[in-house]
């Protein structure tokens, strides 16, 4: 699919692991719903994919200033799809994490020179809650719940999350998220910096395209209040570049650090193990894309 053919309508982008629509009075917001429906919009490689693809369309079009991430659906996102891709330890001859379609997508993300935000309609889990922190905003629904259980699963921060949730929360919270795997609610993500919103009145039927829903209150908004000034396309990309781009680098420094480490639990079998006695996929391999 290319940009022409990107409607105020809902369609499938790429493998079908995501819908959009343009939403705006420019027509220059692109609405983006995770939509596996079965897994709960779990992550794998081909939603991964899908995301690289159309957040370089995004940034390579100028038709395009803003994206809104949001999930179809009950969930927002159910974090990595763990029956998905079969994984075995071994010595050498694979990819790294950072050459994995979860690798490439993260990198994306952290390059991405427009705005981005994230409408949380729901439970959001693992990566579905690390991605938060590299959205420029994050509104979420009353049921929204925030759960980052790497602990459990004998991975490592992911996404940048060992330096992100620290900066916003401080040390102390941050580990009851990310050692105790704590999970919290919708007004603690918010008192807690995850999020800078939460809305009570957005129609929770699950569907991302209704009028009322998350995602497109969140349109309407950056639309408003964004948008409609003069020059205001232009003028949120300088904004962009000056707010993210400084720590960009350090961002990109700290995601192949925590793939790295990534890397050496896979290769060890600790996440195997973890995996095995959870009962988590298969007994006698782990999924590759963890994150």
């Amino acid at each position: 699919m290319n940009v022409a053919e990107i409607t105020s309508a809902p369609s499938p982008f790429g493998l079908g692991n995501i819908q959009v629509c343009r939403r705006g009075c420019k027509a220059n917001i692109l609405l983006v719903a995770l939509s596996r429906h079965a897994t709960r919009n779990a992550f794998n490689d081909d939603l991964y994919n899908d995301l690289i693809n159309v957040l370089q369309l995004a940034a390579s079009d100028d038709s395009l200033s803003a994206i809104v991430l949001t999930g179809s659906g009950e969930y927002f996102s159910s974090g990595a799809d763990l029956k998905n891709g079969q994984f075995e330890p071994r010595s050498n001859g694979r990819n790294t994490l950072t050459e994995e379609p979860s690798g490439r997508f993260m990198a994306e993300l952290l390059r991405f020179p427009k705005v981005i935000v994230a409408a949380v309609q729901g439970p959001a889990v693992g990566i579905g809650v690390t991605l938060l922190m590299h959205c420029d905003l994050v509104w979420c629904s009353s049921k929204a719940t925030f759960w980052v259980p790497f602990t459990r699963l004998a991975l490592v921060p992911e996404l940048c999350s060992s330096v992100t949730f620290i900066e916003s929360m401080g040390l102390s919270k941050a580990n009851e998220l990310l050692l105790l795997g704590r999970k919290i609610d919708a007004q603690t993500a918010v008192n807690w910096n995850i999020c800078s919103r939460m809305i009570v009145d957005d129609d929770q039927s699950g569907d991302p395209f209704a009028r009322r829903s998350l995602a497109n209150m969140m349109a309407d908004e950056l639309d408003k209040k964004l948008f409609s000034l003069p020059l205001g396309d232009k003028t949120s990309e300088y904004f962009c570049e000056l707010i993210r781009g400084q720590r960009r680098r350090r961002m990109e420094q700290v995601c192949r650090l925590e793939l790295e480490k990534l890397d050496e639990r896979f290769d060890s079998g600790q996440v195997q193990e973890a995996a095995s006695q959870l009962k988590i996929g298969s007994s006698r391999r782990t999924p590759r894309s963890r994150l």
